[in-house]
C-alpha cells in the first residue's frame, strides 16, 4: 500500500516538474500594457517640437505602451504616459519652450580673386581690396591681381550643425595662358554652420564651418576649404590655390545687420 503511495506522488511530482520549470524560466513582467496610463497633448509656442522631444524623451516611463511624439505642422508633442510623467514633462516644457533671443543676420562678402604674371585684363580690384592686395604682393611672387567677382550672401545665426547654411553657384569668364578667349567658369560654395562669438579683445567674431570654394571649367578646377574666423569689418584671405598658372585668392568679410 505504501509502495503505491510512493509511486503516485513521484508521478504527480514528475507531472508538475515542467510546470515548475516554466514558471521559473518565464522572467518577470518588466511592463504594462494599458492600465494606469494617460494621454495630453502639449502645444508648443516657442521652439521647435522634435528638438524639444529630445529632451522630454529621457522623462518618459520606458513602460511598454509608453509614447511620445512630435508633430512640426500642428506645433505639438503628444504623451502617452502615467499621470506623474506627464506631469514631470508638462514641468520641463514650462521651462524649455520659450522664446528665443533673436538671431543676428550676417552679410558675408566674399571677393575672388586672380592673381598672374601676365596681362590680366579684366576688371580692376575695388578700393577696399587695395591694401590686401598690397599685403598679397608682399607675400606671393604674382605681379598682377583682378576681381574675378564679388559675392554677398546672408544669413542668421544658428548654432550647430546646418548643412548648406550658406550656398550658392555662378558663372565667371577667365582667360588662360595662350587662350584668345576666355572661358566660363562654373563656381560653388557653401558652408554648414554660421555662428557668432567672442574674441579675447571682446569683438565680435563670426565662425564659418567647413567654408567651401570651389572653381572648374575647361577641364580644370580649383578649390579652397577651411574652417574661417573673421572679425565684423575684417577682411581675411582665406585661401590660395593654383589654378594653371595663375592662383585664385578669396577674401572674406563680415558684417552684422542690426
Amino acid at each position: 500500500m505504501r509502495s503505491s503511495k510512493l509511486i503516485i506522488a513521484i508521478m504527480l511530482a514528475l507531472a508538475c516538474a515542467p510546470f515548475v520549470a516554466a514558471q521559473q524560466q518565464q522572467p518577470a513582467p518588466q511592463y504594462v500594457e494599458n492600465t494606469g496610463f494617460k494621454n495630453r497633448i502639449f502645444e508648443v509656442k516657442n521652439r521647435d517640437p522634435e528638438d524639444l522631444l529630445q529632451v522630454i524623451r529621457l522623462l518618459t516611463s520606458g513602460f511598454k505602451g509608453a509614447q511620445a511624439s512630435a508633430d512640426r505642422n500642428f506645433k505639438t508633442i503628444t504623451v502617452r504616459d502615467f499621470p506623474e510623467n506627464i506631469a514631470a514633462i508638462e514641468d520641463a516644457l514650462k521651462r524649455l519652450d520659450t522664446p528665443e533671443a533673436p538671431h543676428p543676420e550676417v552679410e558675408l562678402h566674399i571677393h575672388v580673386l586672380i592673381a598672374g604674371n601676365t596681362e590680366l585684363g579684366a576688371s580692376e580690384v575695388p578700393a577696399e581690396l587695395k591694401d590686401v592686395v598690397g599685403q598679397l604682393r608682399s607675400t606671393l611672387t604674382f605681379k598682377n591681381y583682378y576681381l574675378l567677382t564679388s559675392i554677398i550672401q546672408r544669413a542668421k545665426e544658428r548654432p550647430g550643425y546646418n548643412p548648406s547654411i550658406i550656398q550658392g553657384d555662378g558663372v565667371a569668364s577667365i582667360n588662360l595662358t595662350g587662350e584668345p578667349n576666355p572661358h566660363d567658369f562654373h563656381y560653388v560654395f557653401g558652408a554648414n554652420a554660421l555662428t557668432l562669438g567672442t574674441n579675447a579683445a571682446g569683438a565680435t567674431t563670426v565662425q564659418l564651418g567647413a567654408f567651401n570654394f570651389l572653381l572648374e571649367g575647361n577641364g580644370v578646377h580649383s578649390s579652397i576649404r577651411s574652417d574661417v574666423g573673421v572679425r565684423e569689418g575684417e577682411k581675411v584671405v582665406v585661401g590660395t590655390a593654383g589654378l594653371k598658372d595663375k592662383a585664385l585668392i578669396l577674401v572674406l568679410t563680415a558684417k552684422l545687420l542690426k
